[in-house]
């Protein structure tokens, strides 16, 4: 843990949204989460990927996703985990420019075991906005 990495805290009961102190990411993966339960792969693909990256490649990832229905499910769970709160053990980064989820998931079919797992968020803003937090890598 490094000094800008905070300890997750669970979310109050009044408290709606991943456990970030960061309000425009919060609604970002809010967002996210919406796209995901709407079943719309290219809404979530135009949010999640970075701004950077090549037309090709944004092709394949979106492709990906319709073609392997585990994938997507995995990574809308991912997503609903983050914005739950649940399972997240620490934010790494300093939630301004950059978001380090880490957090467990149950293992497949309701196996005793958690998987450990990451996702990564950056703000993408070009100059004159507030944020564009997406994905990275």
């Amino acid at each position: 843990m490094t000094n800008t990495d905070s300890v997750a805290q669970p979310p109050a009961a009044a408290s709606t949204g991943a456990p970030t102190k960061n309000e425009a990411l919060r609604a970002r993966i809010a967002e996210l989460v919406e796209l995901g339960r709407g079943e719309n792969i290219d809404g979530f693909v135009e949010k999640f990927i970075p701004r950077d990256i090549d037309r090709e490649d944004a092709d394949y990832f979106r492709a990906s996703l319709k073609e392997d229905a585990t994938r997507w499910q995995m990574l809308k769970a991912e997503l609903e985990r983050i914005h739950a709160g649940e399972g997240v053990r620490l934010i790494g980064g300093d939630e301004i420019k950059r978001a380090e989820f880490r957090f467990s998931m149950p293992g497949e079919d309701g196996r005793d075991f958690q998987i450990d797992r990451e996702v990564v968020f950056i703000d993408c803003a070009a100059q004159g906005e507030s944020s564009d937090w997406r994905a990275d890598g």
